[in-house]
């Protein structure tokens, strides 16, 4: 019998109501796993399984078909022949399945032999008796393969009852063959787009490093003054912003970073570049782990760069050089609290932090507005500036 030669008009209601009652059970809790499950391959193994005994048959088989060639390759077969056919092929348009495939019908026949479309056995030890073809199609009214059973157990037929069940089972698992390549696609999409923003890092990383260069090159030559100073704040702007770029690339550029571990890697970094300054200063840090988004931490690292660079140029008179700087960073209530503080001779009372003349404590006024934060300064002995800002952007 060839169901491909006329149209088949037997309602799954009427097939479900023939089929015995553990393959009904069998059928749904297949369909269900199918709609659940996201692990593809283990799903579909099981899938192929259940269509086998659904369908009381000796053997089962997923082809899928190739874009490209046409061709029908076997994909997850079940049976007594499943290693020895796994990964074969059929011709473009060639046999049942590419019947079936080609005329978006299902097929049956209880003897292939003498089938016109039957194309021959893919395996030496196995023998084709009977089969019953149906095509997967998807969403789009695309073929993407070909779902079959073959030989009834105890030498029975396929009949035209089997098809609306074979057909149940078939759109299911085409549904999931179809989410698994989305989100295939959706991962190689993720991995393409990772790769592009590492290369972009990178190439912000060798900018930066070359700035530096430069400004390391040029500052020798600078005599003392303004000038200098202003080449060095400089330099140590552009080496906070290198360090978090470091601590990114070499993250694999995750979202969020250790803020303790930046501003640590941070001040120890200023320390050692302002110890030319003839300033002897012992910088402490104690901080919580505090896990913040990278953009964030950048700008509460610039913010601390401003504050350090402040405190070694000023905090500390010409006839005592020496001193004490403590950096705190706590977490407390969804907020980041950056304490920083020394034993210098305190900042004056003039002093505003929106001040556009002094560069380094405008950018930390800047820096502060957009981590939506806040800043108390409290003055002699020393002097001890308080940032608070939410752990998370507040939405507005």
């Amino acid at each position: 019998m060839d169901t491909g030669k006329f149209n088949n008009e037997i309602t799954r209601g009427e097939a479900l109501r023939k089929l015995p009652e553990e393959n009904i059970d069998l059928l749904l809790k297949t369909i269900e796993g199918i709609n659940r499950n996201m692990e593809f391959k283990s799903i579909i193994l099981e899938s192929m399984e259940a269509v086998r005994l659904v369908m009381n048959a000796e053997a089962s088989s997923l082809m899928l078909l190739d874009k490209e060639t046409g061709k029908l390759y076997v994909s997850l077969p079940t049976g007594p022949a499943k290693e020895e056919i796994k990964g074969k092929s059929i011709p473009k348009n060639s046999g049942i399945g590419g019947w079936v495939a080609e005329n978006k019908r299902p097929y049956i026949s209880n003897d292939v032999e003498s089938s016109e479309h039957f194309w021959g056995d893919i395996s030496s030890t196995f023998r084709t008796r009977n089969i019953i073809c149906v095509p997967l199609i998807n969403r789009d009214n695309m073929v993407i393969g070909v779902l079959q059973a073959v030989n009834r157990r105890k030498k029975g037929d396929f009949t035209l009852h089997d098809i609306p069940v074979f057909q149940a089972l078939a759109s299911n698992i085409t549904v999931a063959i179809e989410r698994a390549r989305k989100i295939d696609e959706l991962y190689e999409l993720i991995r393409e787009k990772d790769v592009m923003i590492t290369e972009i890092h990178h190439r912000i990383k060798n900018n930066l490093q070359a700035v530096t260069g430069i400004i390391e090159t040029e500052l020798p030559d600078i005599e003392e003054g303004k000038a200098k100073n202003l080449l060095n704040s400089m330099f140590m702007r552009v080496k906070s912003m290198s360090r978090l770029h470091d601590m990114l690339c070499n993250r694999e550029l995750t979202d969020e970073i250790d803020l303790d571990v930046y501003l640590k890697q941070l001040s120890e970094k200023i320390e050692e570049m302002m110890g030319g300054m003839n300033v002897e200063a012992a910088l402490h840090l104690k901080a919580d782990t505090v896990r913040i988004k990278s953009h964030r931490a950048l700008l509460c690292g610039l913010i601390l760069n401003e504050l350090l660079l402040n405190i070694y140029k000023h905090a500390f008179t010409q006839s005592d050089r020496k001193g004490k700087i403590e950096i705190e960073l706590l977490e407390k209530d969804d907020q980041v609290i950056l304490n920083v503080s020394d034993d210098g001779i305190g900042i004056p009372e003039h002093v505003d932090f929106e001040n556009k003349k002094s560069i380094g404590l405008w950018i930390v006024d800047v820096m502060l507005k957009k981590l939506q934060g806040d800043i108390t300064i409290q003055r002699n002995p020393g002097t001890r500036v308080s940032i608070r800002f939410p752990k998370e952007q507040n939405s507005e």
